[in-house]
């Protein structure tokens, strides 16, 4: 009996490599993915925005300001937004996520000031890019920050 169980143990260990030795040779290979590069020359990243450089944030609300995009290349491209202070700051800014721009149509990115805590004007610089797989195009935009009273 223990002799049968010991065949059995070992026809069963037969089978189970004869099943991962099919099964890599009919599964798929792995193939490590292609980066897909162009020639940025080809392709035109144009676009326009519209942003005021001048902009007014209540002390301790959240204020939120948009920057109009105008795709005008030729292919459909992703709209980002970075927004920096140039010096210390006594608030939080947040931007919105990246977003896809088609070609010829309009859209706008946002970002938003959090509890400006002390009145005054704060310099920040916007990073406005637009890229296409390997290309990129972006503006710098200086703005200016004025926290003023609440109750203005």
């Amino acid at each position: 009996m223990k002799g049968f169980r010991n065949y059995l143990l070992l026809a069963l260990l037969i089978v189970f490599l004869i099943g991962f030795i099919a099964a890599g040779k009919t599964s798929p290979v792995y193939k490590a993915p292609v980066v897909q590069t162009i020639n940025c020359n080809s392709v035109n990243l144009g676009f326009n925005y519209a942003a005021s450089t001048g902009v007014k944030a209540p002390e301790n609300t959240n204020t939120f300001f948009t920057i109009g995009v105008n795709n005008t290349g030729n292919v459909t491209e992703n709209i980002a937004l970075a927004v920096k202070p140039s010096e210390s700051v006594p608030f939080f800014i947040q931007v919105a996520n990246s977003t896809e721009l088609n070609v010829s149509t309009r859209g706008y990115t946002s970002f938003g000031v959090y509890s400006p805590s002390k009145i005054g004007n704060y310099p920040v610089v916007a990073n406005l890019s637009v890229s296409y797989l390997n290309c990129v195009n972006y503006k710098v935009i200086p703005i200016n920050i004025t926290v003023v009273n609440s109750t203005s």
